[in-house]
């Protein structure tokens, strides 16, 4: 009795350590499989396609649009906005140097801004499928917002998404900085929360770039002090204007906010 009481004690110590073994390497790599998951969700994509080729940018007094536009389309008839796979008709054709397969931005302006300019969404793109001498026929590949009538197009351009961290917004000292304000909010579309965009009447003239994020500022009357209340990054930059993406926001962004740039690229 007391033999098979020894060995039995002795086969489940066995056990026992061949289990730790194996458990010990496994719980290793889980351990060390989370610790890989917390430090990628660090960074993500904070500039994507759809900022890329979806958002608005300022067309600034004083430049041309372009002179390439939508003067119909197949279904005009039956609907005055246009998604992926219908056909449109454009105002140039082969005479003008359009080629089959030439893919094009479509762009519509819509706000004006004074004294900035005029507030242009990138709409869709689209492919020529066919020409005559006068006249393109393209078919709209891929849909943000709706394209009309009287849009404009531009040569499309592949442009460079960014993946980063947030840095979050804190209290920043006033003079350390680049400064500036929110000059445009899309509130119809209620974009003004984390995600959306807006404009800044900082831009190239000020040395800002690309990439670059900034801090939200509120004040609850001119003469109290400012509050952070959230963290932008550029996504378009223009001459004395940028768009900009909302990453993060206590309170929703306003028209007249403060910005302040962070740190330099």
């Amino acid at each position: 009795m007391k033999n098979t009481k020894a060995l039995f004690c002795s086969g489940f110590l066995t056990l026992a350590l061949l289990g730790l073994c194996l458990f010990a390497p496994a719980r290793s790599f889980a351990q060390d499989q989370i610790r890989r998951a917390k430090i990628f969700e660090d960074t993500y994509q904070m500039i994507n396609d759809t900022d890329l080729y979806g958002s608005f940018y300022m067309q600034e007094e004083g430049k041309p649009l372009p002179d390439l536009r939508i003067i119909g389309a197949e279904l005009m008839n039956e609907k005055d906005h246009f998604s992926d796979n219908d056909l449109i008709y454009l105002s140039k054709g082969q005479a003008d140097g359009l080629e089959i397969g030439q893919l094009f931005q479509i762009i519509g302006p819509e706000e004006k801004v004074a004294p900035y300019g005029t507030v242009v969404w990138r709409r869709a793109r689209a492919r020529v499928i066919r020409l005559s001498d006068k006249i393109a026929t393209a078919r709209i590949e891929r849909t943000f917002w709706p394209a009309r009538v009287g849009d404009y197009l531009l040569p499309f351009e592949e442009a460079e998404g960014e993946v980063g961290k947030d840095k979050g917004y804190d209290q920043m000292d006033p003079n350390a900085t680049k400064r500036g304000q929110v000059i445009f909010v899309d509130y119809a579309r209620q974009m003004s929360g984390p995600g959306q965009w807006a404009l800044i009447d900082l831009g190239r003239q000020q040395c800002v770039q690309i990439g670059d994020q900034l801090t939200i500022f509120h004040r609850a009357k001119p003469n109290l002090p400012r509050e952070a209340v959230g963290s932008l990054i550029i996504i378009d930059v223009r001459g004395a204007t940028s768009t900009v993406k909302i990453l993060s926001a206590r309170d929703a962004v306003m028209l007249g906010d403060e910005v302040q740039l962070k740190e330099a690229r």
